[in-house]
């Protein structure tokens, strides 16, 4: 991959692996934090938004592309059934 200017690496890495462009800028954002041996601030620690899960993924040295983000987490939670494990 070519030198990118900072700015430009989130959009580049959201059209190449089709993420979302917040999931994007959090990977950089946590490669940054990574790199710079710099602790990632608590609210990214537990958020659910798909800027925090990218931080995460990219501060913690995760691949996002199999991931499933935080907006399409429970699209089909309704229609599944408990397993005979499940049940207490």
């Amino acid at each position: 991959m070519r030198v990118i200017a900072f700015k430009e690496k989130s959009q580049v890495l959201a059209a190449h692996y089709g993420w979302s462009l917040p999931s994007a800028k959090g990977y950089v954002d946590g490669e940054t934090y990574r790199k710079r041996a710099k602790a990632p601030p608590v609210r990214i620690l537990v958020g659910i938004d798909d800027y925090s899960e990218g931080f995460r993924a990219g501060y913690f040295d995760r691949p996002l592309t199999a991931h499933e983000f935080a907006d399409g987490g429970l699209q089909g939670f309704d229609r599944c059934e408990l397993q005979d494990s499940d049940r207490a």
